[in-house]
């Protein structure tokens, strides 16, 4: 018999999910207005959000980071409402993926701009911890 996933993690995933779509909404309003991204800690926001890697298929990073964390906040709802173990099973994928961008992401600013982003790497922890708690939910479902 399979474990059920403790409610802790989904709601934990939920508020994560909702801590990053705030972050990539933030984002993509500034790059629709045009607006500059003040930055504070680090100084290259603007530099990073204006670089060529920062679209991908023609669509802003931004917006692929909404769509991300509205995917996992949906998919932890799904599971509490149903209990089904194929949603179950799609939070680590998914969680897996958005951690691997991240890693990439982290990269290309670092060694291909040359200048950071304070809430691209707000993302990227982020990513990270909804990364670690897919694991959890992995290993719930073993």
């Amino acid at each position: 018999m399979r474990s059920q996933i403790p409610n802790i993690i989904l709601w934990s995933l939920i508020g994560l999910a909702l801590v990053g779509f705030t972050d990539s909404a933030y984002l993509l309003a500034k790059r629709i207005s045009g607006a500059p991204i003040p930055c504070f800690i680090t100084s290259g926001c603007d530099t990073v959000s204006k670089s060529p890697y920062s679209v991908l298929f023609g669509i802003p990073l931004s917006a692929w980071g909404v769509l991300f964390y509205l995917g996992i906040g949906f998919l932890a709802l799904l599971y509490i409402d149903t209990k089904n173990l194929i949603v179950a099973k799609l939070i680590p994928f998914a969680t897996t993926l958005g951690f691997l961008s991240s890693l990439y992401f982290v990269y290309v600013q670092k060694f291909l701009i040359g200048a950071f982003c304070i809430y691209c790497i707000l993302s990227a922890i982020v990513s990270t911890l909804l990364f670690a708690l897919g694991v959890v939910v992995y290993r719930k479902l073993k």
